[in-house]
């Protein structure tokens, strides 16, 4: 596998949990600490993880983890363990769908919302082969990444660092940005093409670059 290929992995894994982090730190009491213990959070977990993940493959000359694990003494319980350690996260993804609906339809009801997504999760689970897990951590940074993209333009350079106001949510909301929303397109595209013609560039970088670029773009011819 290429290293940038492999680095589009390791980018796809806190970069799928973006989304839902302002489910929770929008609690926060001021947006400097909510910066950084998102920072330091992601930082210090996703280091220790990788860290430790490479450690065993290139010590202990591990290659599947999950057989590894399962022949220790007591290994399936260690599985079980980590298994309801995972559901949260479960819970965590439909909520945080289910806002995002329902910030799109402010007046449907959030319970609607949250049946959907499980149900479409649970049918999702039972259908794709965990051979396919890599594609589906691709796909999950071909979605992500470009729409990071298009939020950094958004607030740095189209807003200026100004603050979001509450009305701009739920029953006030302003129409779709098409502009934005065709940045993201593109920035998809990006990374679809550089994983399936030129893997070994990384799609990452590239996609990410594109869509803050397209959006910045997109947005001043508007102005004109």
């Amino acid at each position: 596998m290429p290293l940038l290929l492999a680095l589009d992995l390791v980018i796809v894994m806190p970069i799928s949990w973006w989304p839902l982090i302002s489910d929770y730190n929008r609690f926060a009491k001021k947006a400097k600490s909510a910066f950084l213990g998102t920072v330091a959070g992601y930082t210090i977990s996703n280091t220790w993880f990788y860290v430790l993940g490479a450690a065993l493959v290139m010590l202990l000359g591990i290659k599947d983890i999950i057989a590894s694990i399962a022949v220790l003494f007591f290994g399936w319980v260690a599985l079980i363990l980590i298994l309801v350690d995972e559901t949260d996260n479960c819970f965590a993804d439909i909520y945080s769908a289910a806002v995002s609906f329902q910030n799109i339809f402010p007046k449907t009801r959030q319970w609607k919302f949250i049946v959907l997504v499980a149900g479409i999760g649970i049918a999702l689970a039972m259908s794709v082969p965990l051979a396919e897990y890599e594609s589906f951590l691709l796909m999950i940074g071909a979605l992500f990444v470009p729409l990071l993209g298009v939020a950094s333009a958004e607030f740095f350079v189209n807003r200026g660092r100004s603050s979001i106001a509450l009305e701009e949510f739920y029953e006030k909301a302003k129409a779709v940005k098409l502009g934005n929303v065709i940045a993201w397109i593109l920035g998809i595209a990006v990374y679809a093409s550089v994983v399936t013609l030129v893997p070994e560039l990384g799609a990452s970088l590239p996609s990410f670059a594109a869509s803050f670029v397209f959006s910045v773009l997109i947005n001043r011819l508007k102005k004109k």
